[in-house]
């Protein structure tokens, strides 16, 4: 479970490589492209190792942790770690929707680098909470800390 959360965190990290977009330079063009296949990459990755967690609960058939509940998608405000993760995500999408208008009604902003800078960072705090949402409200992590519960 947390390399797929660590490998998740990654791909929303290399999100901000897009910053580098927007300067008018064959490097920086290169950082952003490469960003965006490592990106791709990590978030396979991630949830290769997810799916991988999750086939082994389903084995698992003394697991109390079973599907008996709502998809994590659905379920808000679970325990104190997901409530974080939950707000995160509500503020982080509010920050991108203002960013976004703020971006459509100033097209001459999109040449500020620190605007774009703010507006693909709340995106990628956006992308990485709603993910961290789904999996902490989940069925999935409630198995993972009945294992960690019993060692």
């Amino acid at each position: 479970m947390e390399r797929a959360i660590l490998f998740l965190l990654i791909s929303s990290l290399m999100l901000l490589c897009a910053v580098f977009d927007s300067v008018d330079n064959a490097l920086a063009k290169s950082i952003s492209f490469i960003g965006g296949l490592l990106f791709f990459l990590f978030l396979l990755l991630g949830y290769v190792m997810f799916y991988r967690f999750s086939s082994a609960r389903k084995q698992n058939s003394d697991s109390t942790a079973k599907r008996n509940g709502k998809p994590g998608m659905i379920v808000f405000f679970s325990h104190p770690l997901a409530k974080k993760a939950d707000i995160v995500m509500i503020i982080s999408f509010v920050i991108s929707l203002v960013m976004l208008i703020i971006g459509q009604v100033n097209d001459a902003i999109h040449g500020n680098f620190l605007f774009n800078f703010i507006s693909v960072l709340s995106s990628a705090v956006f992308i990485f909470a709603i993910q961290m949402h789904a999996i902490l409200n989940g069925v999935n992590y409630r198995y993972y800390m009945e294992l960690k519960k019993s060692e």
